[in-house]
């Protein structure tokens, strides 16, 4: 998991105010005193992206908009790992344990049968 730092009420309201108070994702204007909104990544810490003070990674969303957007991008990091660890020639390991070429096996009707 990618480190994040810690985003000062300052900080945040200076983002909320340079960006309109208006949530990246949906568009849509957030009225700060009755919507729960967070200060959100636009690229994801996990496909490189950056939070340093004064970029323009960092931008004011609804709650409900940066969940859904968080649950996506936990997709798309999950699959560039796994692309990345292919490309690396890392094979993954099965949950499911066969032994097709184990000395018993089991019918249909539940019985196990040497084979």
């Amino acid at each position: 998991m990618t480190r994040r730092r810690n985003i000062s009420a300052t900080e945040a309201l200076q983002i909320f105010t340079a960006n309109g108070g208006e949530c990246h994702i949906c568009a849509l204007k957030i009225e700060g005193g009755r919507e729960a909104w967070q200060v959100e990544h636009v690229i994801p810490l996990g496909m490189g992206g950056d939070e340093t003070k004064g970029n323009d990674n960092l931008k004011p969303a609804h709650t409900k908009c940066h969940a859904d957007k968080t649950k996506d991008d936990a997709r798309h990091i999950a699959k560039a790992k796994r692309m990345q660890q292919r490309a690396a020639g890392i094979k993954r390991g099965s949950s499911f344990q066969t032994n097709r070429d184990g000395p018993l096996k089991k019918k249909l009707n539940g019985e196990v049968v040497r084979r």
